[in-house]
């Protein structure tokens, strides 16, 4: 399940390209309901559902906490 004001955005298991490491956890910046950007050691605008970051078909999982 999907948070309505997700603070964290983690990647699903899987392999992903530019750097993103399933599992981890990545703060989210500027959340809009669809879309949001990550700001870690990588950094990128990400759709929620249908990301091109998710190379596995798979969305991202967000979280509160």
């Amino acid at each position: 399940m999907n948070a309505k004001n997700p603070k964290f955005a983690i990647a699903p298991k899987g392999e992903y390209n530019n750097g993103i490491i399933p599992g981890k956890k990545y703060p989210i910046n500027r959340f809009d309901g669809t879309s949001f950007y990550i700001d870690d050691d990588v950094s990128f605008f990400c759709l929620v559902n249908g990301c091109s970051h998710m190379r596995n078909g798979k969305n991202w999982i967000l979280r509160n906490k």
